[in-house]
């Protein structure tokens, strides 16, 4: 068995012990759902110029939307939490002492947790269409899987950076919790960047959920064509750089603890 299976193996035994939990944890994702639609509601048949480019569904625009963000918060912080999980329990240090490479350890700690995001994810999208009457092009999906990897690669990019930061400073850094912020505000989650200041929409294509959740639209709402996506792949592509950067920085923090014998303070 693989590093990653074996803590997915894990984590995922641990979670089902607790299963009221477990299931509604699921089951909230309807209660959400309706939440959406009632406030999609709202604006009934006015077709608001803003999302016309949508085809005037806002609740087919935000729920493309709270999808991706779905993503954010967890991938950023899973990895930064799970180093600190293991920290104070006292078995960080031990799993370091293994031949298993130190990055592959935190990747695995966080498998699970990503890979639950992701179902539910999956989830909002496929029962907001089939059940709560979004116009999504699920025929996409196979595409969208590709914009999924992507956003996935520069978000596990910076919680390897910010895993990196308590490995070597056995703290919380503040840094991903002011992207994940920035990012809802930004990033056209709930609205268009268009009805942002323009200072603001301005910095909007500096952060990669602007671009997933523009070419995810784009692809599910629309059907646009390729050459239509263009840029915004482009742009996502160039945040997959933050994975590798990610790996690089968490591998140093690794062995400046080792180097400065801090591994099993936290």
């Amino acid at each position: 068995m693989t590093t990653l299976a074996a803590f997915f193996v894990r984590d995922f035994r641990v979670a089902w012990s607790y299963k009221f939990s477990f299931l509604f944890q699921n089951a909230s994702l309807v209660f959400s759902l309706l939440t959406l639609r009632f406030v999609a509601d709202l604006f009934g048949e006015s077709n608001v110029d803003a999302i016309a480019q949508y085809g005037g569904d806002y609740f087919s625009f935000a729920l493309v939307g709270v999808g991706i963000s779905v993503l954010a918060y967890p991938v950023t912080k899973s990895f930064a939490g799970a180093v600190r999980g293991a920290q104070v329990t006292g078995t960080f240090e031990a799993m370091l002492t293994t031949r298993t490479p130190g990055a592959s350890i935190v990747v695995g700690s966080a498998a699970y947790g990503i890979a639950a995001v992701l179902v539910q994810l999956i989830l909002i999208w496929v029962i907001g269409t089939l059940f709560f009457g979004a116009n999504l092009r699920l025929e996409q999906l196979p595409v969208v899987a590709l914009i999924l990897a992507m956003t996935l690669s520069a978000l596990t990019g910076i919680g390897l950076m910010s895993a990196a930061f308590v490995v070597a400073f056995k703290q919380s850094e503040p840094l991903s919790t002011a992207f994940v912020a920035a990012s809802l505000l930004i990033s056209g989650v709930m609205y268009p960047t268009s009805v942002l200041p323009a200072w603001l929409e301005a910095l909007a294509p500096l952060l990669p959920l602007t671009h997933a959740a523009e070419v995810t639209r784009l692809l599910f709402i629309t059907g646009a064509e390729s050459q239509q996506v263009g840029y915004h792949l482009a742009a996502l592509a160039g945040f997959c750089l933050l994975l590798p950067l990610g790996i690089l920085a968490l591998n140093r923090a690794i062995d400046y603890a080792r180097r400065t014998g801090s591994l099993s303070q936290y």
